[in-house]
C-alpha cells in the first residue's frame, strides 16, 4: 500500500504543478479552444491540459513501479497522448485519427496477452479490439464539458482500485493509483468554470489508460454471478452511455456521428434548466452508481444485488428517455422517443431481458449459470418477444404519460399475464419444457410488472421536476371537469411553453367532488376558490365549462380579481365557413 500512496501523491503533486505551467505556455502561443457553433465554450481556453496528466502519470510511474507488464498499457495511453498534443496543436480530421487509433490498437493487442472474454480466440480480440478503439473515443466524445471526463475518469480509476486491491496488489494497481493522482491534480483547474481544458491529448490519454486497464483487469475481476467482462462496462457506464446516445442520434437528425455537437447528456441536461455544474455532478452521480453496482455483484448476495441492478437500472432508462426528448434542434430525436415510441421500446426489451434472468437466478439461487444459462439465451426471444407483443395489444405503447396510476398498472399487469401465457404455450411446443420451470415464469411475471411500472412512474416524476426546474411553472386551477377539463388538460401537457401546470379541478357537480379526471383531483367546488388559492398558491384560474351563465363567469371573475388571480377561458367553436359572394365583372 505504501507504494500505491506514493504513486498517488507523486502524480497528483506533478500533474498540479504541471498543470499551472502548461496553462501558461498555451496561452502564450495562443495553442486554445476557440468559440465555435457545435462548441460548449463561450471564451478561449487553452488547451494542452493533457499534457500535466501525462506528466504526472508518467512521473509517478517510473518512481513508483517500473515493470514491463505495463509496456502494452503504457504504450497505448502514451500514442494516442501524443496523437491528441498532435490533433490538438494542428488539427486532424476524424476520419483519419480513427484510423490511426485502430493501427495502434491492434498493435498493442498483439503484444498485450489474449483475454478471455468468450472463449472463442478470434471472437475475443475482435470484442477487445472494439472496446478499446471505443472507449478511447468515448472519453474524447465525452470532454464536451467542464471538468466532465476528468471527474469520470477519476471515478473509474478509483472504482478499479477497489476492485482489484484486495488480494491483486501488483504494478497495474500502482499505475492506476498514480493515474488517479495525476487525473485529480488536474481536475480543480477545469471543474466548472474551468481555466484549462484537457484537450484530445488527455481525453485520448484517459481513454487509452481506461479501456487496456479494463483488459488487463478481467484476469483478477471474477464472480459467482457475472461475466468478468462486464465489471468494466459497469465502471465505465457514462462515457460508453454517451457514446452510444450521440452516435444513435446524430444520424436521426441528418448529421454524422463523427462531427461534434452540443447534444451530450450533458448539454442536453442543461437545456433542461440545471447549472452546468449540476449537469456534471448528476452524471458523476451515474458514474459512481456505475462502479457501485460493480462492486456490488463481486461482493453482496443475490437479492441485494438484484435490488440495485434494478434501482439503477430504472434511474438510467428514465434519464435516457427525458433526455432523448431535450434539444430544439433534433425533432428527429423527439419524435422517436415521444410519437413513434421506439425508444420506449428499446427501454422494455432491457427491462424484460433482465427480469427474466433475474427470474432464473432466484429460481434457481444456488446453482451455477451453466445449469440455466442454454435455456435462458434459447428462449430469451420468445419470451421477450411475446411480453413485447402482448403490451403492445394491451395498449402500453398508446398510452398517454398523464394517464391514471390505476389504469397503467392494470394494462401493465394484463399484458404481462397475456405475454406468460402465450410465451409458455411457445415453449411447451418447442422444447416440451424440458429444462425449464414454470415457477421461472410466474416469478418473471412479477418482477418485469414491477419494472415497468418503476420505470414509467421515474420517467414521469424526471419530467415533472425538471420541468419545473427550467419553468417556474404557475399553479393552475380548472373551472369545470368535463370534456372541456380534459380538452384543457390535453392543451396544457402539449403546450409547455404556458408554463401552467393544472393542481386540480373545481366543479360546482356534488358528484364529481372527490374523483379525479385524466389522474388530475376534483379538488373543490367555487365556493372554495379563497381556501384553494391559499392553500395551493393558485396563480390561474382556466374556465372550461362551456355553457357557463354569464353573471356567475363575472362573478368568478371578480373574486380571482381580489385574489390577484388570472383568468383565462378556453373556446372551441365549429363555425361553418361559407362560399365568399361573387364579384360580377361587367
Amino acid at each position: 500500500m505504501t507504494r500505491h500512496l506514493a504513486a498517488f501523491l507523486i502524480g497528483l503533486a506533478v500533474s498540479a504543478v504541471a498543470t499551472t505551467a502548461v496553462r501558461r505556455l498555451a496561452l502564450r502561443f495562443n495553442i486554445c479552444a476557440f468559440p465555435a457553433k457545435d462548441r460548449w465554450h463561450s471564451k478561449p481556453s487553452p488547451l494542452l491540459g493533457g499534457v500535466a496528466i501525462a506528466a504526472g502519470l508518467a512521473t509517478a510511474v517510473a518512481a513508483t513501479a517500473p515493470d514491463r507488464r505495463l509496456v502494452p498499457i503504457l504504450l497505448y495511453a502514451g500514442v494516442m497522448f501524443l496523437l491528441g498534443v498532435f490533433d490538438d496543436v494542428r488539427a486532424v480530421k476524424p476520419l483519419p485519427k480513427l484510423l490511426g487509433q485502430m493501427v495502434i490498437a491492434a498493435i498493442v493487442l498483439w503484444l498485450m496477452p489474449p483475454v478471455p472474454l468468450t472463449g472463442w480466440a478470434p471472437i475475443d480480440r475482435l470484442v477487445a479490439f472494439v472496446w478499446i478503439v471505443g472507449v478511447t473515443n468515448a472519453f474524447n466524445l465525452l470532454d464536451n464539458m467542464d471538468g466532465l471526463a476528468a471527474g469520470v475518469a477519476s471515478i473509474a480509476a478509483i472504482c478499479y482500485l477497489t476492485l482489484l486491491l484486495p488480494g491483486n496488489a501488483s504494478a497495474l494497481t500502482v499505475a492506476i493509483a498514480a493515474f488517479t493522482g495525476s487525473v485529480l491534480g488536474f481536475l480543480p483547474f477545469n471543474f466548472p468554470p474551468g481555466s484549462i481544458f484537457m484537450g484530445d491529448s488527455g481525453s485520448l490519454l484517459l481513454g487509452g489508460f481506461l479501456a487496456t486497464v479494463g483488459l488487463g483487469s478481467t484476469f483478477d475481476v471474477q464472480s459467482r454471478l457475472m461475466p468478468a467482462a462486464l465489471f468494466p462496462v459497469l465502471i465505465l457506464i457514462v462515457p460508453i452511455l454517451d457514446t452510444a446516445f450521440v452516435t444513435l442520434t446524430r444520424p436521426l437528425s441528418g448529421r454524422s456521428a463523427l462531427v461534434g455537437g452540443m447534444d451530450h447528456t450533458s448539454h442536453r441536461l442543461v437545456a433542461l434548466g440545471v447549472s452546468e455544474r449540476t449537469a456534471v455532478l448528476s452524471l458523476y452521480a451515474l458514474a459512481a452508481g456505475g462502479g457501485a453496482l460493480a462492486l456490488a455483484l463481486r461482493v453482496l448476495p443475490l437479492g441485494s444485488i438484484f435490488a440495485f441492478v434494478t434501482l439503477y437500472l430504472i434511474v438510467v432508462s428514465a434519464a435516457m428517455m427525458v433526455l432523448a426528448a431535450q434539444g430544439r434542434d433534433l425533432p428527429a430525436v423527439a419524435d422517436l422517443a415521444y410519437r413513434r415510441r421506439a425508444l420506449e421500446l428499446l427501454i422494455d426489451l432491457g427491462v424484460l431481458t433482465i427480469a427474466y434472468y433475474a427470474a432464473f437466478r432466484l429460481r434457481f439461487p444456488g446453482s451455477d449459470a451453466s445449469t440455466f444459462f442454454p435455456p435462458f439465451v434459447s428462449s430469451i426471444p420468445l419470451v421477450v418477444g411475446s411480453q413485447i407483443a402482448a403490451l403492445y395489444w394491451t395498449g402500453k405503447y398508446r398510452l398517454p404519460w398523464r394517464a391514471p396510476w390505476r389504469h397503467q398498472l392494470s394494462l401493465f399487469a394484463k399484458g404481462m399475464l397475456v405475454g406468460m401465457v402465450v410465451a409458455m404455450m411457445l415453449v411447451l411446443t418447442l422444447y416440451r419444457f424440458e429444462g425449464f420451470s414454470r415457477g421461472v415464469f410466474v416469478i418473471d411475471v412479477v418482477i418485469a410488472w414491477s419494472l415497468l411500472v418503476a420505470s414509467r412512474a421515474a420517467t414521469s416524476g424526471m419530467q415533472h421536476y425538471l420541468r419545473r426546474q427550467h419553468t417556474e411553472s404557475q399553479w393552475t386551477l380548472i373551472y369545470g371537469a368535463g370534456g372541456g377539463g380534459k380538452l384543457v388538460l390535453r392543451e396544457l401537457a402539449q403546450n409547455r411553453e404556458l408554463n401552467l401546470d393544472p393542481i386540480g379541478f373545481m366543479d360546482d357537480d356534488p358528484a364529481k367532488q372527490r374523483t379525479r379526471l385524466d389522474g388530475i383531483p376534483v379538488l373543490g367546488t367555487s365556493e372554495n376558490l379563497e381556501q384553494l388559492a391559499a392553500t395551493w398558491g393558485v396563480t390561474d384560474v382556466i374556465v372550461s365549462a362551456r355553457n357557463i351563465e354569464v353573471d356567475r363567469l363575472d362573478l368568478l371573475r371578480e373574486r380571482c380579481s381580489l385574489l390577484g388571480i388570472r383568468v383565462r377561458r378556453m373556446r372551441l367553436d365549429l363555425d361553418e365557413l361559407r362560399p365568399a359572394a361573387k364579384v360580377l365583372r361587367r
